[in-house]
């Protein structure tokens, strides 16, 4: 009887041991069913390692508007004509921030999330030459799940700016180069994809997912970051990866810049569908380069003065501007910016004064942004109409200085952060969709 039981016991041990080979992880199926939830830390929030405290917030206000032009030269139509996908950003220009742990043991990072970037990656050890970073680098020799891809591979050949390394055993290299001269080299490699989830669930483990384990990185990288959390639209970002996990889709709601937490979320999943009274949704349009979000502005309202959006750069008709939650304004071709500050120029009475950076236009004298009777801005979008609220569209950028958060940049259009800000906007990859629903993201 003894033995009989012996061999039921193990019988038990090893199906349990099979299973947790070959069935999906816990959180994975817990995950499909029911969605989760991550933290967007703004890079000026306490819980940031770029925070400063010796910074007033006219200061990071001012200093987020400058990084936001620096970023700018990665959406010029140079870049998007020479190069059909990849990512030309500073690592530290994004304006948001995950916690993500690779391998196994998880190593966790703190990286930029951005949602005009596609590749996941960090600096790796050993590193031949890399710039200073403050917090240990991941060491892949440390992770029993990292495996260096084979230049064979369908994910290294469909891989833009791949090359294969004949000196370790035919694997596969990836490089990305950056507007400002930085660049960032080494193996491309899967690995396990570790996120906590903020609502209180179930830890969500992605493996063999496809990173970038970077040995030779240069350039303007802040030695405060993790690496890049790539949120874009192209085959190699962390949505990409995961859509059939998620469904394909996605959303954020970003709190004002007057939020003393500075943390936003980002919904996966179910947790993700924007639904109830006051949303609209617009058409997703899919065009190179996959890695931007394109939609199709038709044009905007100030109060009753209704301007007809031309197009851009990118485009007369169909995705003629790029939502992007690392751009801080929201930006116009010229001749397009000037109609508008026009129109809202006109519908303000009060002293306007000479703006603090060159990247601002319109600005005016107060010391709060409800000290100014600003006109209604609605973006009519196709199929939807957008009615921003004056924190959208002034900011209190310092003391007594209240500054329009439209600009112009080259013939470019792109809907920024300020413009989303107090918004749920849920990304629908599947039906093509990006929907709006007004939320008190706080």
């Amino acid at each position: 009887m003894a033995a009989k039981n012996d061999h039921f016991i193990f019988y038990i041990a090893f199906a349990t041991m099979i299973s947790c080979y070959f069935l999906p992880n816990r959180s994975w199926v817990e995950a499909q069913r029911g969605g989760f939830s991550v933290e967007l830390i703004h890079r000026d929030s306490p819980k940031s390692p770029f925070f400063n405290q010796l910074e007033t917030t006219s200061e990071r206000t001012i200093n987020a508007l400058w990084r936001s032009v620096a970023r700018l030269n990665r959406f010029t139509p140079t870049y998007i004509s020479k190069t059909g996908a990849q990512s030309d950003i500073r690592s530290n220009q994004g304006e948001y921030l995950m916690n993500i742990s690779i391998g196994t043991p998880p190593f966790e990072i703190l990286a930029i999330a951005d949602t005009g970037s596609d590749l996941i990656w960090t600096q790796c050890h050993p590193c031949a030459h890399c710039y200073k970073q403050e917090v240990p680098l991941f060491d892949p020799k440390s992770s029993y799940t990292y495996r260096k891809l084979p230049c064979s591979s369908r994910q290294c050949q469909t891989f833009p700016h791949h090359s294969c390394s004949i000196e370790a055993n035919d694997t596969c290299l990836y490089s990305i180069f950056y507007g400002d001269k930085s660049f960032s080299n080494g193996d491309l490699a899967i690995d396990t994809i570790t996120l906590g989830s903020s609502t209180g669930g179930p830890t969500i483990t992605l493996p063999k997912t496809i990173i970038g384990c970077g040995h030779n990185n240069e350039g303007s990288f802040s030695e405060k970051g993790s690496g890049i959390i790539g949120l874009g639209g192209g085959a190699v970002s962390l949505i990409s990866q995961m859509s059939s996990l998620i469904s394909g889709k996605f959303s954020y709601c970003l709190v004002p810049f007057s939020s003393e937490s500075g943390i936003s979320q980002i919904h996966f999943g179910t947790n993700a569908v924007v639904s109830g009274s006051g949303v609209v949704s617009t058409p997703l349009i899919k065009k190179p380069p996959e890695v931007f979000y394109f939609l199709t502005l038709e044009a905007i309202s100030v109060d009753d003065d209704k301007l007809e959006f031309t197009g851009s750069s990118l485009g007369t008709s169909e995705g003629n501007i790029i939502i992007d939650s690392g751009t801080t304004l929201t930006l116009f071709p010229q001749d397009f910016y000037s109609k508008l500050e026009a129109s809202v120029a006109s519908k303000i009475d009060a002293k306007r004064i000479d703006a603090p950076i060159e990247s601002l236009r319109l600005c005016y004298e107060a010391n709060r942004t409800d000290e100014l009777r600003v006109p209604n801005i609605t973006m009519h979008f196709r199929n939807a109409d957008v009615k921003l609220s004056p924190l959208n569209t002034f900011l209190l950028v310092s003391e007594g200085i209240s500054c329009f958060t439209f600009s112009s940049f080259q013939g470019l259009a792109i809907y920024g952060n300020l413009a989303q800000m107090n918004f749920l906007v849920g990304y629908d990859i599947e039906n093509q969709a990006v929907s709006f629903k007004p939320t008190q993201c706080s």
